[in-house]
């Protein structure tokens, strides 16, 4: 129902200009070590990720000095993960035991996700086993998405005239302090409606005609939820989210949308924050929103007048219910 579609437009609009001031907010606080109520809890957790990384005195990074730790760090990343896919084959958690992907395959997907790429030129229930989704393409999801977001706040801070920071403390803060959060939160909700996460293998079934039909799973809760937050592309499963089971109903879809849309917009509410000109921000996040929302109205009535131009032989065809569906009844 076309109706349908625009409610759900309208309702992620709305929840996005409502959420998002306070999560800029909180963005702002944990770049600014403001105290948030998350400290309790993971601040244990980042004194042993700081003692083990040697960082100890997190002294600020002149420019060169950010964007040489930003190349190392992912190089390191890139290469860990591509060395996964090579071993995929003696790796455990591969129910199905599939072998290594080709060299090239697993070069081109390793580079590609630590850049944040996400060029998909496999299928995930084919090719990769648990092993590779979960501790390769998973990881690159949240260290390529945190590397993102480091460097957007280190522009915002040189655009501030600020000292730029740590590399190093900025991408471990955007993992445990907002997308690890946010993760754990959104896996919850999707678990609840309907997406499967299960480390079982692929489920047998038979058909009706008597054929033995073998169902692709997997942790796909946790592995979806990222992949929507860090704007990552390469779904667990070929398809992607037209998958029923990466987003299986309404509900699904419309936690998935506004995970991809809610920390870019929040970073406009956290521009204006570490700016020191709050209104700045609101009106920046004004304008692109403003924009966005007309946009977002002309595509669906370009949609459907590209469907209503379909011949009428074509629609005359269709059952009646089908053609209310797709706005063609009394064609």
């Amino acid at each position: 129902m076309i109706w349908q579609g625009f409610l759900q437009i309208s309702l992620i609009l709305l929840v996005l200009a409502v959420v998002s001031p306070f999560l800029g907010r909180y963005i702002a606080n944990v770049f600014q070590t403001k105290r948030t109520w998350l400290d309790r809890f993971v601040s244990p957790l980042e004194r042993l990720i700081y003692a083990l990384g040697g960082l100890r005195y997190q002294e600020s990074m002149t420019g060169w000095q950010y964007a040489r730790a930003v190349l190392y760090s992912n190089l390191v990343m890139g290469i860990l993960v591509f060395l996964i896919f090579l071993l995929q084959g003696i790796l455990p958690l591969n129910p199905t035991n599939l072998s290594a992907p080709s060299w090239d395959l697993a070069l081109h997907t390793a580079i590609s996700f630590t850049t944040n790429t996400n060029q998909q030129h496999y299928s995930g229930e084919t090719t990769f086993s648990y092993a590779s989704q979960v501790l390769a393409l998973g990881y690159l999801m949240f260290t390529s998405a945190a590397t993102g977001l480091a460097v957007a706040i280190a522009f915002i801070r040189g655009l501030t005239g600020q000292p730029l920071g740590n590399f190093y403390r900025d991408l471990t803060l955007s993992i445990t302090r907002i997308l690890l959060p946010l993760s754990v939160v959104g896996a919850i909700a999707l678990l609840v409606a309907g997406v499967p996460e299960t480390l079982a293998g692929p489920a047998v079934a038979t058909t009706l005609e008597g054929a033995t039909q073998y169902i692709a799973r997997g942790p796909v809760a946790h592995f979806e939820i990222i992949k929507q937050l860090g704007e990552n592309g390469g779904g667990f499963f070929g398809i992607n989210s037209a998958h029923p089971f990466e987003n299986p109903n309404g509900f699904s879809n419309l936690i998935e949308t506004l995970a991809m849309l809610i920390i870019p917009a929040a970073l406009i509410y956290t521009y204006g924050i570490m700016s020191g000109n709050r209104k700045q921000g609101r009106l920046l996040f004004g304008m692109v929103f403003i924009l966005f929302a007309g946009l977002i109205a002309i595509a669906p009535s370009v949609n459907i007048r590209a469907i209503r131009s379909l011949t009428p032989s074509w629609a005359n065809k269709l059952p009646t219910w089908r053609a209310k569906k797709f706005g063609l009844a009394g064609r």
